[in-house]
């Protein structure tokens, strides 16, 4: 019923085209997202043709819409509990892939757990539809053509490859929209962080502390707590040399990001702490870097 037929109908219809979808679906997966959001953010204001249309409050608050993406999902998968289209964990057309390659294509193209709504859906338009508002480069109806565009893409990815329903990816994409829409309505990135960490509170309460949910909502804590308390001076765009220093800096917050991913499945006191510390120091980078370029220059 939710699927209408849909998933296998478009199954048939692609055909050896699914492997492609196996690719472009991951424009709406959490890690591409993730790096998306944060490079955004961090070097925004750097980079070329980007820069003078992606100031540090906008990019800060699509930070907070994927943080908002992470509680949503995290919250109204367990408490819907629907589960996926059968087949979801079979590679489709897996026959068209080498040997070699059967394993990383397998990770592509399935998906596991409950399949309401589309956590690609939801995320790739909050994402997506936050970076049309953020960037002000080109007109307002070219940006939001261009984030149509993408979030069409992967959501038919995700009906391409089965792993979802038609509701599932409707249900998403209505779901980040409000979201959207409401968290432009807040218009600073302190509230829209402190909007996440308050669903984050509500899905806890809802559906009860799963790692997921308890990483993502000690995330947006973190965020909010690190902009209340130096939001005045993130809002001035770095030195390029603090730019740079913020991607070496950077990279200490990668390892602990996926240190993260292991401590999640510990325990809640280490995997809430450690995400904390995460959505703390994803916020506050740019503001570390500038300082470290600043030591450096003052030694040399």
């Amino acid at each position: 019923m939710r699927g209408i037929g849909l998933p296998s109908l478009l199954a048939e219809l692609f055909g050896p085209l699914v492997v492609v979808f196996a690719l472009l679906t991951q424009l709406g997966d959490t890690w591409f997202l993730f790096a998306l959001v944060v490079s955004s953010y961090w070097f925004g204001p750097h980079t070329p043709r980007i820069g003078d249309g992606l100031d540090r409050r906008r990019g800060a608050i699509v930070v907070g819409l994927l943080l908002l993406a992470f509680v949503l999902v995290y919250t109204t998968k367990p408490l819907f509990g629907l589960p996926r289209p059968p087949g979801a964990a079979v590679p489709p057309r897996g026959d068209l892939v080498p040997d070699a390659l059967a394993g990383v294509y397998e990770w592509l193209s399935t998906s596991s757990g409950f399949g309401f709504p589309s956590g690609h859906a939801t995320g790739s338009t909050l994402v997506y539809g936050g970076l049309a508002w953020a960037v002000r480069i080109g007109s307002p109806r070219r940006r939001a053509v261009i984030a149509a565009v993408l979030i069409t893409v992967v959501s038919l990815s995700r009906l391409a490859l089965g792993v979802h329903y038609l509701v599932d990816v409707l249900a998403g994409t209505a779901l980040a929209l409000t979201g959207l829409a409401v968290a432009i309505r807040l218009a600073t990135p302190r509230r829209v962080f402190g909007l996440a960490a308050a669903v984050g509170f509500i899905g806890l309460t809802a559906v009860g502390p799963t790692p997921d949910l308890l990483a993502s909502t000690a995330m947006a804590v973190g965020a909010t707590v690190v902009w209340t308390g130096f939001g005045d001076e993130l809002l001035a765009t770095p030195s390029r040399a603090g730019a740079l220093a913020t991607a070496g800096v950077g990279a200490v917050v990668a390892v602990l990001g996926g240190g993260l991913a292991l401590l999640v499945r510990t325990g809640p006191l280490l995997s809430g702490g450690g995400a904390l510390l995460v959505g703390a120091g994803i916020v506050a980078m740019p503001l570390v870097g500038d300082r470290v370029a600043k030591t450096v220059a003052a030694q040399n």
